[in-house]
């Protein structure tokens, strides 16, 4: 007999003894026990059921032995125990998009001292920056199995362990320059593939968590913890500046750790997501952990066919109650399902046959490709190393780096505008808005350098971080997860996150070499074309989904052709070239919404 078994026999054992009174009731049982003709907070939905045989109602709450009693709620009451645990669980999971901004921001500030300790070029330094982006491109890619196979909380758990063991071997880069270069480019490889697994699990955990009416809230915590790590970064390089260039950098990679080990440990609690329960077919687990975070309990009544005999010994006559939970673990066997029918679907072929799905594909990855090319890795990377180019300290090291505080608690500030006015005035003018301010920090960050104004440059960076944070920051996150049909949205999220990785090592990996061709203004000047092009493009491209259903959003992106044949019956079961699954319902749609 396995452990589930011996589990599920001593509930079922506790069950019978409190049914026949033979085991007495604690006062969270009492409370939350009601009989037929008592107020009840489940509604019970099983219309087979008659009052005369249901003789009563028993909720059977397991919560200290699971460990989720909550002192102060004594009743019974999971409203605001459930919203704690929650709130907990996806602050632990977003402690990986942490690990992705302190990564970030801790390189813009370590790198200036590393380069004149190991007397680096610049592609040398463009190769330590970047290296960690290439790393995280492949394993974001191939992290898909391991958040099938051994889950989204063990793959978070092995991330940090490897990125404790990257950033351990980053501090101890010794040997001389050339030895502890090589050291130092080994450690940000494995620090990079440790992003990579934590950025694909991170959100997917809490999203599968979270419940549904806080589930937007709660994904943007990533996105925050993200900008958050980046300041961490800032704060802990500009306190460090003061130290010793020998070893001052070592501690800021070194520091890394401490994060990725409050992870690590945090996940020791925390349960496993009850999607990817049900992907493996542990459908009972799904529902008991769904409890556990819902904090609802499993409500049963006798069951209609004992023709109202009083057998209380026997368990078995209990039906359970449809509730919340019932409905929610429905719902994910059938997205599950829904999954599984894409399964046979080739990337290649969504691309060459299924036109709906190719227009989703190509906004959602241009999302990603314009918001790399916009210059903003750029900013975090080599920000303290571009404020040291305009020469506004005075060749002040630590100024140089403390700076990079306030310019990262910009985007910060630019994120929580976004969060404002995303829902209230919608996706498109949002990022146009966002674009537009984008577009003319770009050109005064030029014009700074160009005119050799250091001041400029320098208001010019604090106005672009926040114009990013307010539209362009986000919107490929929210967009990506809302565009693709739910058949084939793993494949197509995964497909735009690799662009994102991989666009993302472009720019990293060329900014000094276009800086000494172009000159510092050049390279700036070259962002500013791209994003204003860019803005014109979406300007057409980019429908609004604010206040869409997840039905209504795909019919956005059902070109005339595929109506026409709809309209004329016939309707594929797919999303291929002669149509949708979905039926085509009348949507009054905002101007330049449709995609053609």
């Amino acid at each position: 007999m396995n452990s589930n078994q011996s589990i599920n026999d001593d509930k079922r054992n506790q069950e019978r003894a409190i049914i026949s009174g033979d085991l007495p009731v604690d006062h969270t049982t009492k409370s939350m026990m009601t009989t037929n003709g008592g107020e009840k907070n489940h509604v019970n939905k099983d219309k087979n059921m008659s009052s005369s045989t249901a003789n009563s109602t028993v909720v059977f709450n397991f919560e200290n032995d699971i460990g989720l009693h909550h002192p102060g709620n004594e009743e019974g009451a999971p409203s605001s125990g459930h919203d704690s645990f929650v709130r907990k669980l996806s602050l632990i999971a977003s402690l990986s998009g942490l690990l992705f901004g302190y990564d970030t921001g801790v390189v813009s500030g370590a790198i200036i001292f590393i380069r004149s300790y190991m007397e680096l070029s610049d592609l040398q330094v463009e190769i330590v920056v970047a290296s960690t982006v290439l790393s995280a491109a492949f394993s974001a890619i191939g992290g898909g199995y391991l958040l099938d196979s051994i889950g989204r909380k063990k793959t978070l758990v092995m991330a940090s362990m490897i990125f404790v063991f990257g950033s351990i071997l980053m501090a101890l880069s010794f040997g001389g320059a050339k030895n502890g270069y090589a050291m130092l480019i080994i450690g940000r490889l494995i620090v990079g593939v440790a992003i990579g697994f934590a950025a694909d699990a991170g959100p997917l955990y809490i999203s599968e968590c979270a419940p549904p009416k806080m589930r937007g809230s709660l994904t943007t915590l990533f996105n925050m913890a993200v900008v958050g790590g980046q300041v961490l970064a800032s704060f802990i390089c500009g306190c460090l500046s003061y130290l010793p260039p020998s070893y001052n950098w070592r501690l800021m990679l070194g520091f890394g750790a401490v994060p990725a080990i409050a992870q690590m440990v945090g996940f020791i609690v925390l349960p496993y997501s009850p999607t990817w329960l049900v992907l493996v077919g542990r459908t009972e687990e799904a529902e008991d952990v769904l409890r556990r975070i819902r904090m609802v309990p499993k409500v049963y009544h006798r069951d209609a066919t004992d023709n109202g005999t009083d057998d209380s010994d026997d368990v078995d006559d209990l039906v359970s109650e449809i509730d919340e939970v019932t409905h929610e673990l429905n719902e994910i066997i059938e997205e599950h399902e829904k999954a599984k029918k894409g399964q046979h679907v080739s990337l290649l072929e969504l691309w060459r046959f299924y036109p709906q799905v190719r227009r989703t594909m190509v906004l959602g990855c241009s999302l990603w490709i314009v918001s790399q090319l916009a210059g903003i890795n750029t900013i975090m990377y080599y920000g303290a190393g571009i404020v040291q180019r305009t020469g506004l300290f005075e060749g002040d090291k630590s100024l140089d780096i403390w700076i990079t505080v306030p310019l990262s608690i910009m985007q910060l500030l630019g994120i929580y505008v976004c969060f404002t006015m995303i829902d209230r005035q919608g996706r498109r003018p949002t990022l146009l808005l966002s674009m537009t301010f984008i577009f003319i920090s770009l050109l005064l960050i030029g014009a700074g350098f160009a005119l050799d104004l250091s001041i400029l440059t320098v208001m010019a960076m604090f106005l672009y971080l926040f114009a990013f944070g307010m539209g362009l920051s986000t919107m490929p996150y929210t967009m990506n997860s809302e565009i693709y049909p739910e058949e084939y949205r793993g494949t197509c999220v995964a497909q735009a996150t690799g662009v994102f990785w991989f666009t993302n090592f472009a720019v990293s990996v060329t900014f000094l070499t276009l800086a000494s061709v172009l000159g510092n203004g050049g390279v700036f000047f070259l962002y500013a074309t791209i994003v204003f092009v860019s803005g014109v493009i979406f300007y057409f491209l980019v429908p609004e989904t604010s206040g869409l259903s997840l039905h209504e959003i795909q019919e956005l992106f059902v070109g005339h052709e595929e109506k026409t044949s709809l309209s004329d019956g016939k309707n594929d079961e797919d999303y291929g070239t002669n149509g949708s699954s979905r039926s085509i319902t009348d949507v009054e749609l905002p101007p330049h919404s449709q995609i053609v």
